[in-house]
């Protein structure tokens, strides 16, 4: 399994979404609390915890025939933090990892949410290799579809900052080959909401003796702010000892002393919260 080594920090419990949501289902509590729906028989419950033979902590469901089964998250799973208004809190990127028992007979599997009553479903993934595997998906950079029941057919759809802000259920949709899944398992863990960590731009003035950097912070994300004067990759370093870790909401601005010539990067990470 993939190791998440970002920044984690712990969080009181809270009762919306959280950008930076990170779901390990460490306790069985955690796993209690998450959905499993087998389209087959109708029914909901909770999923499975740990897979067997394995010291790692996931959630995990099997086929019972040639039809989909879903993990999923909604308003009973994680004390709230991957439902509510995903737009008020900057929310963009779904990530989690996947585990599949037997690639062979997976014909696919995708995230959705639900919003405002309806489902979206992402692009489908296509998984080649049995084992774990890591998914990533945009909310807003990425095409979302709807299911046209006359039709028996997708379109595409954008996920508005309206339809974003009512989310009431995400999870991801798995679909077998055939009875050849039946009692396979797939598996879900590492479940995590992100803010677009694309970096901010920035804005470089020159008063009378100095050099300001201003650049917009949005929450969840950790920002690292360096200077060079060569661009050669071992010459880049902190403006001062505060521009390691920077994070906050609004504009963040710094004056140093002028120079003949410096460049200015910027990187971001997201700051990870644990679900309790």
């Amino acid at each position: 399994m993939k190791i998440l080594a970002l920044l984690l920090l712990l969080a009181s419990p809270l009762s919306a979404q959280v950008v930076g949501a990170f779901e390990t289902f460490t306790e069985a509590d955690n796993a209690d609390g998450w959905n499993f729906y087998d389209f087959a028989t109708d029914e909901t419950t909770a999923p499975l915890w740990k897979l067997p033979g394995t010291t790692d902590a996931e959630i995990y469901g099997t086929f019972t025939s040639s039809q989909r089964i879903s993990l999923f998250a909604n308003e009973i799973s994680s004390e709230q933090y991957f439902i509510g208004d995903y737009t008020d809190a900057g929310i963009d990127l779904i990530e989690c990892e996947i585990f599949i028992e037997d690639a062979a007979t997976l014909q696919e599997v995708e995230f959705y949410l639900v919003a405002g009553g309806t489902t979206y479903y992402s692009n489908i993934y296509e998984i080649d290799e049995s084992g774990w595997a890591f998914l990533t998906y945009s909310l807003t950079k990425e095409q979302w579809y709807l299911y046209n029941d006359a039709e028996e057919d997708y379109f595409e759809v954008n996920l508005t900052e309206t339809i974003l802000s009512d989310v009431t259920e995400i999870g991801l949709n798995f679909l077998p080959t055939s009875d050849a899944a039946i009692g396979k398992a797939v598996a879900l863990d590492n479940f995590t909401l992100l803010p677009d960590l694309t970096p901010p731009t920035l804005k470089i003035s020159q008063p009378t003796g100095e050099v300001g950097v201003v650049f917009e912070q949005s929450p969840g994300i950790s920002y690292d702010l360096q200077m060079s004067t060569t661009l050669q990759e071992n010459d880049w370093s902190g403006l001062d000892a505060d521009t390691s870790d920077i994070r906050g909401e609004g504009n963040y601005e710094i004056y140093i002393t002028a120079r003949p010539k410096c460049f200015f990067r910027i990187t971001t990470y997201p700051l990870f919260i644990e679900v309790p």
